[in-house]
């Protein structure tokens, strides 16, 4: 097949719906639909996806699986809806690339924490571990979101890094500054004054969300913290000394995240290991200083424009943050960095890089 020849492409966007994958997987259909190109895309969807996402064209086809995520059944399924929906080729976005699919095949891998955490149980480790390998030989072509994540592929799989190509993430272009009465307006709809550091993430043992409250332990008592994403009852119990000065936040949609981005005086963000780390770049677009983790594929995307710490350094975290309240010369020169690296990543380019890997599979 040619370089400029038309494919059907099936993608299996079952994820769409799930923090992290899910974003990488709407934004990246949104933006290959906007390429000047007449491809075709089969869109496989969970049940209850089929009517909630709405792609524009008439080069969109969706298709219901019932196969659950993560199944047995779904190697099974989504070969055969692939065969008879006669795609030229399948991207799988996640590792869980079937076993069973009569076509040419790419994967994207964003990460190897399922093997690397230590809070991972034996048999999830042992599953991913089988499923990325499997992945890495039978696919033609293998997406990663990091060098960082291609560097540890090649080192832990000895997979081929010429068959690995690296496409970043990119802010969602909804996240940018907002005026000061527009961000007032939405965050009293949650009671929340500006000033407050923010957390976006989870209570997942690699997010850290521990350094959170070890930051806040040091620092001055009147120190807010704003955290978004799904906490259980023991991660919020963390934050009890700090009663009052802590709201928790989940489901928060688009327009509510945004204001709680660029009503904040930082973003602090401890992960000890991402695939991509989306939140630093999102607060960035936003015009957010931010105090990131210097480990895995954080520094990676953020460069120059973030102010690194170890994330186990709770002294120096602290002392970042606390002087980002209050160094405001040194807030808005991170702020202005953060803002311009944040624009040099796209999904326009992460589309056009990923219609050259599948034309590299077809050929």
């Amino acid at each position: 097949m040619g370089a400029n020849a038309s494919m059907k492409i099936g993608i299996d966007a079952r994820k769409i719906a799930d923090t992290g994958i899910g974003r990488y997987i709407d934004n990246l259909i949104r933006a290959l639909l906007e390429q000047e190109r007449d491809h075709k895309y089969v869109l496989f969807l969970a049940p209850e996806h089929v009517g909630a996402y709405s792609f524009p064209g008439e080069r969109v086809e969706n298709v219901c699986v019932k196969a659950g995520k993560y199944s047995l059944r779904e190697h099974w399924a989504l070969g055969a809806m692939a065969r008879r929906a006669e795609v030229d080729l399948f991207h799988e976005p996640h590792f869980t690339l079937p076993l069973y699919t009569p076509c040419k095949k790419v994967v994207t891998i964003h990460d190897v924490i399922h093997l690397l955490a230590p809070k991972v149980g034996t048999m999830q480790k042992t599953y991913a571990r089988w499923m990325i390998s499997s992945a890495l030989k039978r696919a033609d072509q293998v997406i990663t979101v990091s060098n960082h994540t291609k560097e540890n592929l090649v080192a832990m799989f000895g997979a081929d890094p010429d068959r690995i190509t690296v496409t970043y993430n990119a802010a969602d272009s909804g996240f940018g500054p907002m005026g000061r009465e527009d961000i007032d307006k939405e965050l009293g709809k949650l009671d929340i004054a500006q000033g407050y550091f923010l957390f976006v993430g989870s209570d997942r043992p690699h997010k850290n969300i521990e350094a959170v409250a070890n930051a806040m332990a040091v620092m001055r008592p009147d120190t807010r913290f704003v955290i978004v994403g799904r906490m259980a009852m023991s991660a919020k119990a963390l934050f009890s000394p700090f009663e009052g000065r802590v709201t928790f936040v989940n489901n928060a949609g688009k327009k509510t995240i945004t204001a709680l981005y660029a009503g904040a005086r930082a973003l602090f963000f401890p992960s000890y290991m991402e695939g991509f780390g989306l939140p630093p770049l999102e607060a960035m677009a936003c015009g957010t200083p931010t105090v990131v983790s210097n480990r895995s594929s954080i520094p990676e995307v953020v460069g120059e424009a973030a102010a690194l710490v170890d994330p186990d350094d709770v002294a120096g975290a602290a002392e970042l943050l606390e002087r980002l309240r209050d160094d405001e010369r040194f807030h808005t020169e991170l702020a202005s960095k953060g803002m311009a690296q944040a624009a040099s990543f796209s999904w326009k380019e992460t589309a056009r890089r990923t219609l050259e890997v599948y034309e590299r599979a077809m050929s």
